[in-house]
């Protein structure tokens, strides 16, 4: 009797993962979360037919931060991609979120894509990644500084946009086409602190035509859309203190 109900155990357990699967099957289906695991409603999920232009399906996460979309009957693959739009000041900012999979979702079988709010890896082709940056620049008439050489220091002050308190941030800046940068950096204000092959540097926000910053050891500061800057991009210069 006792060998009778487990096996029926058993067969009720496999009957019902096979209803599981069989739900899931069609079915591109995920949830999207921020780095601490907190579900983010309101993101755009689109896959996109990669065999015709511009032909979309496109949904939001619910309050659970997942999602999902029936392809069922539907001959081809996805290619699936999540965006959001994160509000920094005055600034509404779109974000693309990071899969745990880059993998095309075939159609009529479906698949599991999660996505997560972080930052995206940078690579030589693209060195920017998806959050903010910090360009680090030496001031007219200094040659002395090796950006190659450079560590900076960013200490968030106060939460910064995405609702976090963040952690300090030890950083080297790297080149790119729109000159040295640290990639990647949540949006916020920051406490920066920088030196040059380990020896304390001056630091200051990037001066302008109206405007001449203070130097000093160190620099607290935000950021801003200015300079051709595609996203809001947080301006310091940097010196050896004057002998």
């Amino acid at each position: 009797m006792k060998r009778a109900i487990g096996i029926l155990t058993v067969l009720s357990t496999i009957s019902q993962a096979t209803a599981a699967d069989e739900v899931a099957r069609g079915f591109i289906t995920g949830v999207v979360t921020n780095v601490q695991g907190i579900p983010l409603k309101g993101v755009r999920i689109t896959a996109d037919d990669m065999h015709m232009y511009n032909s979309n399906l496109v949904t939001q996460t619910d309050a659970n931060g997942r999602y999902k979309i029936n392809v069922k009957n539907i001959a081809t693959t996805w290619n699936v991609t999540a965006r959001m739009i994160l509000i920094y000041k005055e600034y509404s900012i779109p974000i693309e979120l990071v899969p745990n999979n880059v993998q095309s979702v075939p159609g009529n079988v479906g698949g599991v894509r999660d996505f997560v709010l972080k930052p995206k890896e940078v690579s030589y082709g693209d060195p920017y990644g998806n959050l903010g940056r910090v360009n680090v620049q030496r001031p007219v008439g200094v040659y002395d500084i090796e950006e190659s050489q450079l560590q900076l220091t960013l200490t968030p002050v106060g939460k910064l946009a995405d609702g976090t308190t963040g952690k300090p941030l030890s950083v080297k800046p790297i080149q790119t086409g729109s000159g040295w940068m640290v990639p990647n950096v949540m949006w916020g204000t920051y406490k920066v602190t920088a030196t040059q092959s380990g020896q304390p540097l001056q630091v200051r926000k990037k001066a302008s035509a109206t405007e001449i910053p203070e130097w000093g050891n160190s620099y607290t500061g935000d950021f801003v859309m200015a300079y051709s800057a595609t996203v809001p991009t947080l301006f310091i210069e940097v010196r050896h203190p004057p002998q």
